[in-house]
């Protein structure tokens, strides 16, 4: 049984020099310079030097094509990057466990996976699980302050999320589905009062009737929508809690999809977004009970058909029932898209008009991609473009390895340039797509035209990128965190952002 505490730890990492300069910059970033968990990091920090250029190190060979004498999954030495500079940058402990990012103000939330997470050899201190937690009033140089271990944040994957508005400041992290053992330890969310960002405090902690697998905070930090999802079968569906009293959470119930003609049936959900008034929840499903997704795709066994870039849909839900606090609410299907993306899917508006950037996620190559579903008739969604790196094009893909091959390509070698999670800069006003293509780094893209989007920047450590990423357009720094290098701020360089 874990001690599950939120604990600081007495110092971090020694700085790696060696990875944090880039060849030709002018500037070597120190990756987690020591400074004492629970210190004020603010005062600590030096006076903010002015970001230094960063020369361009383009990647060899294909557009998102890892090297076989990078050896792919580790750490470079040097990252690959264009377009882009890079503003500051923390190792988080060293930790190899990083998935999630959610963010409040100046701090950034990194969640962590379990112990030997999926099988891939996960080997962070076991003290450094947890959410992390990392200043970053000083850009150029983040700080990691501190590590929340409460029974919701210890492993909380992906399910994680973070909002701030003028009355409420609310983090909220809950146990990633599969994450614990016994499995009753594994329905556990943990919500904090984030009004101290950097110093979140917990407020209350409920245990969902079941395990859940992503978490996502209404605009209004009042709600909390956490997915079920049983990939195999089409089952699954959305609980809401209330956490208008944060010290008093109340369960609303798990919803299904609700059709015009009254009749309901399950949907595997994988991750939701709201709108900004909450009255339209945007999901992207990977099966359902509803008959009306992956036509001719039998679920089980698991294919990379089921599974793969057209699998699922997004659905389009009217939430005014529990907006508005009606008896016995429902959530309304209003539009379905199918193969619009299954795994993340978030509002866009581009050049005026309403869209939903949705994808999949892994797999082995050709991988994963976002795809844009113009929603302007929102009963009638479509997909209106896609943006896909040069390995995310069956041509370019190498002959697959025994695993990939023992897979049927569901599972990807390290390496495979696949999206997990997509952003935009503005969900009001999008000029940019933030998509961490995992191995292939952070990629940043124009999509002024979503039929024809054009990559403008990126920045590739070598390992995996897969979170949320933050767009501050104060400044145009981009936030994303990476599974072992750690939690990076970029900056689209001055000649390439007057562009856009």
């Amino acid at each position: 049984m874990i001690d599950i505490v939120n604990t600081q730890l007495p110092s971090v990492a020694p700085c790696r020099s060696n990875f944090s300069r880039l060849a030709a910059a002018a500037l070597t970033f120190c990756v987690g310079a020591a400074l004492p968990f629970g210190a004020d990091a603010a005062s600590a920090s030096a006076a903010t030097p002015v970001t230094a250029v960063t020369a361009d190190r383009p990647e060899p060979g294909k557009q998102g094509e890892s090297m076989a004498a990078d050896k792919p999954g580790d750490i470079l030495a040097q990252p690959y990057s264009s377009g882009v500079n890079l503003v500051g940058h923390s190792d988080v402990w060293s930790r190899d466990s990083n998935i999630q990012l959610s963010w409040v103000d100046e701090c950034a939330y990194i969640s962590s996976s379990s112990p030997n997470f999926l099988g891939w050899g996960v080997t962070a201190d076991p003290s450094t699980f947890g959410v992390a937690v990392i200043d970053v009033s000083d850009p150029t140089a983040p700080k990691a302050v501190r590590v929340l271990r409460d029974r919701g944040s210890l492993y909380s994957g992906e399910a994680m999320d973070a909002v701030s508005t003028p009355d409420r400041k609310v983090l909220v992290a809950g146990t990633y589905e599969g994450g614990a053992k016994p499995a009753e330890d594994a329905r556990w969310v943990s919500i904090y009062d984030a009004s101290d960002c950097a110093n979140p405090t917990l407020t209350a902690e409920y245990q969902w009737p079941e395990q859940v697998h992503a978490i996502t905070v209404s605009p209004n930090g009042k709600r909390v929508y956490a997915t079920h999802i049983e990939p195999f079968t089409g089952k699954g569906g959305v609980h809401v809690l209330d956490i208008t009293n944060l010290a008093e959470p109340r369960y609303l119930g798990k919803f299904s999809v609700t059709r015009a003609d009254g009749s309901s049936f399950e949907f595997a959900t994988h991750e939701i977004s709201v709108s900004d008034d909450e009255t339209r929840i945007y999901a992207g499903v990977l099966g359902s009970g509803g008959d009306d997704l992956n036509h001719g795709v039998p679920s089980s066994p698991p294919s990379a058909a089921s599974l793969g870039p057209d699998a699922g849909g997004v659905y389009i839900l009217d939430n005014s029932d529990i907006v508005e606090g009606r008896p016995n609410p429902k959530m309304r299907l209003v539009g379905t898209a199918e193969h619009g993306g299954w795994h993340s899917v978030m509002p866009a508006r581009i050049n005026g008009v309403p869209y939903l950037v949705g994808g999949g996620e892994l797999g082995a190559c050709p991988g994963a991609w976002p795809k844009f579903v113009n929603i302007a008739d929102e009963t009638k969604p479509f997909v209106a473009g896609e943006f896909r790196l040069a390995m995310n094009k069956p041509e370019n893909c190498p002959e697959r390895s025994a695993n990939e091959k023992a897979t049927g390509g569901i599972v990807g070698d390290p390496g495979t340039a696949a999206l997990h999670y997509n952003d935009v800069d503005s969900a009001d006003n999008t000029r940019l797509g933030l998509f961490p293509f995992m191995w292939a780094g952070m990629r940043i893209v124009d999509l002024s035209n979503p039929a024809e989007p054009v990559e403008v920047g990126y920045f590739k450590p070598g390992d995996a990128c897969g979170g949320h990423a933050r767009y501050v357009p104060d400044t145009g720094h981009i936030w994303f965190a990476c599974g072992k290098s750690g939690f990076y701020v970029i900056e689209l360089k001055e000649g390439v952002r007057a562009d856009r």
